[in-house]
């Protein structure tokens, strides 16, 4: 089996020392394109812990936080003036163009303050934003975006610290009861200021579907590794989206590269190359359509497009679903919010901020996203909401996947995260230029 084990080194013994819990738990004109978000019911979820995570060492007293009786007028001030501003103006990323805005209604609802929200992609919004600032327009207060669009918006100083904005006393203060991996503060930017991380998903480096009348489940069943997708039989059977962007996918090229490493990177994209079947990485739908159609074997990469169709009754199966490869799983850490310098409506900026990493916040997101498939929040304290099983179960598991060696943590908040990303992000656009892969940089 071959495997990396960046990070480890330093996260073990830290986990170690706070006897890690068994439980553990992503806006061209001159204004957005504004979408006020309908409000919608409000849900009736009750909280249940996640499996095998009863027995969690004692913290640390200091790091218990101690009730602030102050908390609850600081809040009252903060809904009041938020609501005096009156509307919070967030640029999304593509994806969660699609996924929050029920949760966003939510939030309108709640606190009777009006949400505009962005369409469009990420990366597309970010580079707005930025030149809009560098005309001296400021028109934005939040943005929830990619790691890479972050990290821009940081490079261009369109940021403010977020610590310094958090009055709610549990989201920093943290223990066993509230957050996973407590009493760690998480990041999804490395200089770990602007961006804390939201969500927790154990999953394989990648989901791999196959088509069901190309492949027996026997056959399907003797793919076991990573390495297996590297055969060169596979050559012109895989369809895969691309990995050579700054953008979405970058997070899953780092896992693979860690996990699999950069032989193997090279490898399964010259299979999946031979017939053209590496698609730009936001054409999700193209390759799960190869795959459902029988004009590939397997897919992989798109999952987010295949779980539909197999749901719908497409002759689609997942490997990945059933069995962990041999080269174990990723924890990854992470999700992104982050407040705009000169916000037109700081206090309505700030207001979400604390709702969004609140209990309250990331209950009525995990049980109002449209996500098909979300992972689970990093607040302990919070349901499975519309989480599947699957995930859900593997946060109980996470203290015997570490005892068997079996799972890594992904850690955005550290420069090695931003390291990698760089670094694959090179040697794939040579592999691509060599193989004449078409790709959006």
């Amino acid at each position: 089996m071959r495997k990396l084990h960046w990070g480890s080194k330093r996260l073990w013994p830290v986990l170690a020392a706070l006897g890690l819990m068994a439980g553990l738990a992503a806006c061209g004109t001159e204004d957005p394109t504004a979408t006020p978000v309908p409000p919608t019911p409000t849900p009736t979820a009750t909280p249940v812990p996640a499996p095998g995570t009863t027995a969690v060492p004692v913290p640390d007293p200091t790091a218990t936080p101690t009730p602030d009786a102050s908390f609850e007028a600081q809040w009252d001030q903060l809904v009041a003036d938020a609501q005096a501003e009156g509307e919070l103006v967030i640029s999304l990323g593509g994806t969660d163009s699609r996924h929050i805005r029920d949760t966003l209604a939510q939030f309108s609802k709640k606190f009777d303050i009006r949400v505009v929200a962005s369409t469009g992609s990420g990366n597309a919004n970010t580079t707005r934003i930025l030149a809009e600032r560098s005309r001296g327009r400021y028109t934005v207060d939040y943005s929830v975006a990619g790691t890479s669009s972050t990290q821009r918006l940081i490079d261009g100083e369109a940021l403010v610290p977020v610590e310094p904005l958090i009055i709610d006393p549990t989201i920093l203060n943290r223990t066993p009861e509230t957050w996973h991996l407590s009493p760690k503060v998480w990041w999804s930017d490395v200089s770990a200021t602007y961006s804390m991380s939201d969500q927790l998903s154990i999953q394989n480096f990648e989901d791999v579907w196959y088509n069901t009348d190309r492949l027996s489940p026997e056959e399907a069943a003797e793919i076991t590794s990573w390495w297996d997708l590297a055969d060169p039989k596979w050559a012109g059977e895989i369809a895969m989206t691309g990995f050579a962007t700054q953008g979405t996918g970058a997070t899953a090229r780092v896992r693979l590269h860690r996990g699999v490493g950069q032989e193997f990177f090279e490898a399964v994209t010259r299979n999946a190359a031979e017939g053209n079947h590496v698609l730009d990485f936001s054409n999700a739908d193209g390759c799960a359509d190869l795959v459902a159609r029988g004009v590939v074997s397997i897919a992989v990469s798109c999952d987010v497009a295949v779980r539909p169709l197999a749901a719908a009754g497409l002759p689609l199966a997942s490997i990945t679903d059933n069995i962990i490869m041999e080269e174990g799983l990723s924890a990854e850490v992470g999700g992104t919010g982050t407040v705009l310098a000169n916000a037109p409506h700081p206090r309505a900026a700030q207001l979400f901020l604390n709702w969004w990493y609140s209990q309250d916040g990331m209950e009525t997101d995990i049980n109002f996203t449209r996500n098909l498939s979300p992972s689970p929040k990093l607040r302990s304290d919070v349901s499975q909401g519309k989480v599947e099983d699957l995930l859900w179960n593997r946060v109980g598991q996470l203290q015997s996947l570490l005892d068997d060696d079996k799972v890594f943590i992904v850690d955005q908040g550290v420069p090695e995260y931003d390291d990698d990303r760089t670094l694959t992000l090179n040697y794939l656009r040579v592999l691509y230029d060599e193989l004449g892969i078409i790709y959006t940089p």
